[in-house]
């Protein structure tokens, strides 16, 4: 083998990569773990009944589940960076301890969208 051609990724990648794709990192972070966790704490059950509820919640409240979230992204981002990242490690332990809430914000924003897009969509094929 050659001795000076390397394998893998260095930390400084990884660094680099983190810093630059933060939110997408921080939400698949978030996701693997409440996936995890609701396999071995709570049970697949619970987080499938979320995520229903939440869908079904967000097709009926579309335009209350947009505000709210952009309420808690818009506190979440006036806040400093060292209070941002406390916020962060909150957020990922909730996904560790209550993993089905995560799945019920996951169908909250999974029914608000379909919602949209389907009338988004409706709206061009009928205007043809």
């Amino acid at each position: 083998m050659d001795g000076d051609k390397k394998e893998g990724v260095s930390v400084k990648e990884i660094e680099a990569f983190a810093k630059k794709h933060r939110f997408e990192v921080f939400f698949c972070l978030a996701f693997v773990l409440a996936c995890f966790f609701t396999f071995v704490l709570w049970g697949p059950g619970w987080s499938i009944i979320a995520a229903s509820i939440g869908a079904i919640l967000g097709v009926l409240l579309e335009g209350k589940v947009t505000h709210m979230s952009k309420m808690v992204f818009s506190f979440v981002f006036k806040q400093d960076p060292t209070v941002q990242l406390v916020l962060g490690i909150v957020s990922l332990i909730l996904a560790i301890f209550l993993p089905p809430l995560y799945f019920l914000i996951l169908g909250l924003h999974g029914g608000k969208d379909l919602a949209y897009w389907a009338m988004e969509m409706y709206n061009q094929s009928s205007r043809k």
